[in-house]
């Protein structure tokens, strides 16, 4: 194959924990909200996303026509974006499929003629298509005067635990945080769900530069407030240590709880949905 700007999708995920002010609770595979809109009942696998800002269309179909033609997988299709494409393999009515599973692993597998895995970090994903959500609650949709967000909780699918459906869930929980007098948000990314809280300018924030990275400073009482009232960030509802394995020692390490810290609203810096960690304060 010719070679391409080809990133494999790995998510961003933050391993987190609870604030304990008794708003999460878990979900069930059954769950149902007024605000829900579609359910995801549907999956794909997520090859890759191509970022060619000039030939991502035809480089994903490339790969498309090579990968069909000549390994043999079928049902192949591009989804074509603002600045990438996505390459996906099949669709398939559950996570557990066993033709999804079974693809999935030929995929991991697969190597190039440099002996390259190409597609190490493929997953399945809902179908790419589908809005779940009040539009006005999207945080892309926050005013244009609003720059940053703080960042409270992320959900992601862990089948393993039949725990699928992570942009409801994030839905419900803004759905819930309103009921509660906030502010919120969600953000669907292509592996993650985030919820937020306020839409703030960039008056609110002070960035300035150092030899040890940026030195933010919060301007904004309000932000210090919320950052009291959600002192932890929340994985999928619930309190969580992060475990890493020690690369010399091969045992399992625990690592101190993330904080909430606040992003930049997506398409309001140049690297989209940056996140902007307060270091200052050890919000990191």
């Amino acid at each position: 194959m010719k070679h391409l700007n080809l990133t494999i999708l790995l998510p961003t995920l933050m391993l987190v924990g609870c604030n304990g002010n008794g708003i999460f609770r878990s979900h069930t595979q059954t769950h149902t909200s007024e605000a829900e809109t579609v359910l995801e009942d549907h999956c794909s696998i997520l090859l890759f996303v191509l970022r060619d800002p000039e030939n991502h269309n035809q480089d994903a179909e490339y790969y498309r026509k090579v990968l069909t033609e000549k390994i043999g997988w079928k049902g192949l299709f591009v989804i074509n974006k603002a600045g990438h494409s996505e390459l996906y393999w099949g669709r398939y009515r559950s996570w557990n499929d066993r033709k999804a599973e079974a693809n999935l692993k030929t995929a991991k597998k697969y190597r190039a003629s440099n002996g390259k895995a190409l597609f190490a970090g493929a997953q399945i994903v809902p179908l790419p298509g589908k809005n779940i959500g009040p539009t006005k609650w999207d945080l892309i949709n926050v005013p244009d005067s609003a720059y940053y967000s703080l960042l409270v909780a992320v959900f992601r699918d862990d089948p393993k635990i039949n725990y699928v459906g992570r942009r409801r869930f994030a839905v419900d929980y803004c759905q819930k945080l309103r009921k509660s007098g906030y502010e919120a948000y969600f953000y669907h990314g292509q592996a993650v769900s985030h919820v937020t809280i306020g839409a703030f300018g960039t008056k609110s924030v002070s960035v300035k530069k150092s030899p040890r990275g940026e030195i933010v400073k919060i301007n904004d009482p309000k932000i210090k407030s919320l950052q009291k009232d959600f002192e932890f960030l929340a994985l999928n509802g619930r309190s969580i240590d992060e475990f890493v394995l020690d690369g010399k020692t091969g045992k399992r390490i625990r690592l101190p709880r993330k904080k909430t810290y606040l992003i930049c609203v997506p398409g309001k810096s140049k690297h989209g949905d940056q996140l902007l960690r307060e270091s200052r304060n050890g919000r990191r």
